[in-house]
């Protein structure tokens, strides 16, 4: 029926009289524009993404963490009544511990799939190199002397800042922090299997070759070209009750400028001046996850905590303390390092002294801009590079 016919309702009114009480009852724009029923979480992208969906605020956080849900506690309790999760597990302070978001969104089931994939390729990649004989084109010294030995030691320094992260999953305030620690442990743990692998694979190819662990083993707690490093993973591993500045420290510090240099500068650039195209095949891998994990800690670090709108400033404060006494513990590292460059060929660009220096300008450079600009560090490129080239020799 027409609202304009005169029709008269049960209240007394005709139909364009009552139309017309209705239409001044409703207003022109939308009650709530909400359309998703996500009130509880605040998207990070345009829409609430699969990632956020399923990672967020699935831990019971207590009110008393910022950003929690939950209200009281737990009757189960650490020996002398520390509580499941508490805010005086770190020194860091934010409004909320769930704003944090992984840039790469990764979680379970893209992460499983991910690393299936890589294990496809890896291997497709090694059955046409064993083919190919490619094996043969590997100087003999480099294979033996220093990949063997050298790289094989590097396992250890990867796989002890695999075990750092274990803190780390169990203390950190926020499923969003902890989903991002634990890929970025698993990670680590990675490449120290993808070393082994490789030394295992060229053993399959190369009759004599050892690829047990206990020569590694040895260089790693007793060579002085890692003594430095040794030193920096024991204290990120041993030393430190704070998760956040044990994140701090291996990926924002230590792996950004001794791990970076190591894996990319040394044997990734090196290898193929051996004829080595094995090599790089997997510090490649390694450097993937190295970037995704420096987006995850950038984003934790930078944008939820530096940044952070009541925070910001009492968080860099720690951040820099932090950075410092890291930073010096990385130089010392790399110092002690650049010693294996007196066991390889002296290349001009490559191995001598202008060469090395170039590698810790890009090393050095790349920090400051990742890092140390965004917490207003302060770091002299220059002086960090003549500080490790101190005893260089070659």
């Amino acid at each position: 029926m027409s609202i304009t016919q005169a029709t008269v309702t049960k209240r007394g009114l005709t139909d364009p009289e009552r139309a017309a009480i209705i239409a001044k009852a409703i207003p022109d724009h939308p009650l709530d524009t909400q359309r998703k029923y996500h009130y509880f979480i605040q998207p990070r992208w345009k829409r609430l993404s699969e990632y956020e969906q399923l990672s967020i605020y699935a831990q019971p956080n207590p009110d008393w963490i910022a950003g929690g849900l939950d209200w009281g506690d737990w009757t189960q309790k650490f020996h002398g009544g520390r509580p499941s999760w508490g805010n005086e597990s770190t020194e860091l302070r934010t409004t909320d511990w769930f704003r944090h978001r992984d840039p790469a969104r990764r979680w379970f089931t893209p992460y499983a799939k991910d690393k299936s994939e890589e294990a496809r390729y890896t291997q497709r990649f090694l059955e046409g190199y064993s083919a190919e004989g490619s094996i043969r084109t590997v100087s003999p010294y480099w294979r033996d002397e220093i990949l063997n030995k050298y790289f094989g030691a590097l396992l250890y320094n990867e796989y002890g800042l695999f075990n750092a992260h274990s803190s780390v999953a169990r203390d950190c305030l926020s499923d969003v922090i902890r989903q991002s620690a634990t890929f970025a442990g698993l990670d680590k743990v990675d490449n120290a299997q993808m070393i082994q692998m490789e030394r295992l694979f060229i053993a399959k190819l190369v009759p004599g070759f050892d690829a047990s662990t206990d020569v590694p083993k040895k260089i790693w707690t007793s060579d002085p070209v890692y003594a430095g490093a040794r030193s920096a993973v024991e204290e990120i591993w041993q030393g430190i009750q704070d998760w956040n500045e044990i994140l701090w420290a291996s990926h924002a510090v230590y792996d950004a400028t001794f791990g970076q240099f190591v894996r990319r500068e040394f044997f990734q650039r090196l290898a193929t001046v051996y004829g080595d195209t094995l090599t790089p095949f997997f510090t490649a891998q390694s450097q993937t996850y190295f970037q995704i994990t420096r987006g995850a800690i950038d984003d934790l670090f930078i944008y939820s905590l530096a940044n952070d709108p009541e925070f910001g400033a009492h968080n860099r404060t720690f951040l820099t303390l932090w950075t410092d006494h890291y930073l010096a513990k990385s130089v010392k590292a790399l110092e002690d390092f650049v010693g294996l460059y007196a066991r390889v060929e002296k290349v001009a660009g490559a191995t001598d002294r202008a060469g090395v220096s170039e590698a810790l300008h890009r090393v050095f450079g790349d920090w400051k801009t990742d890092w140390a600009d965004k917490i207003n560090y302060k770091v002299d490129v220059d002086q960090k590079v003549d500080a490790v080239l101190a005893g260089y020799k070659n």
